[in-house]
């Protein structure tokens, strides 16, 4: 079985410190991605075929969990939110681990690649030059003939717009919808995450399953 390596961009700008119920939402990220790992780690054929890796981004970015087996063991650092938002940021980072870590893996497939964000680019960075060339160099960050799947997962004061372009897939953009909590959202981001990967896993290729109450960012209802 050929290794999924799999990559979770978690937002902790400032943006994320606001309440999601009696916490706040960094603190609900916190929650999710325990649970996550644990689910993934629990599925004896996902064990087998995945390597996960996570970072996460606010005005810098950084890799919280290197690329690593699951175990039941496997764990993130607490994220703590504070900051501006830069895509630019988190592609360049993402893009660099990516190369740095298929150079080491043999038999890889091409990375999915799921990011939560509930705002905009809006670093210093992003405003002065932008973040396009960033996100295509992680797009084509698994080398030649083949191509990252990044899939963005969206709530709160996200622009859709943005969201959907990039994507690496137009229709594999995602939204939580009005009605969602934080909480809620968030929950939901886990959900894409281990349904994708869980078929992605059983059908040996990239599988998107989004969860039920997501919409995508191009709907005229949103």
């Amino acid at each position: 079985m050929n290794v999924l390596p799999l990559y979770v961009l978690a937002d902790r700008s400032g943006s994320m410190v606001e309440p999601a119920g009696p916490v706040t939402a960094i603190e609900v990220v916190n929650t999710v991605l325990r649970e996550l790992l644990a689910r993934l780690a629990k599925d004896p054929t996902i064990r087998r075929a995945v390597r996960l890796s996570v970072l996460s981004f606010a005005e810098d970015a950084r890799v919280d969990l290197p690329l690593t087996r699951l175990t039941s063991t496997t764990a993130v650092p607490e994220l703590y939110a504070s900051g501006p938002t830069s895509f630019a940021e988190i592609f360049e980072a993402t893009a660099r681990t990516v190369a740095h870590d298929l150079a080491g893996l043999e038999s890889a497939r091409p990375p999915l690649v799921f990011m939560l964000t509930d705002g905009r680019p809006n670093a210093r960075r992003d405003r002065a030059g932008g973040w396009r060339a960033e996100h295509q160099a992680l797009l084509a960050s698994a080398g030649p003939g083949r191509r990252v799947l990044l899939v963005p997962y969206g709530y709160g004061r996200v622009d859709p717009a943005v969201l959907a372009s990039i994507a690496a897939d137009p229709s594999a953009a995602y939204l939580a919808r009005r009605s969602d909590s934080p909480a809620q959202a968030i929950e939901r981001f886990a959900e894409l995450v281990f349904g994708s990967v869980a078929r992605s896993v059983a059908a040996d290729s990239e599988q998107v399953v989004p969860p039920e109450g997501t919409v995508r960012p191009y709907e005229d209802d949103y």
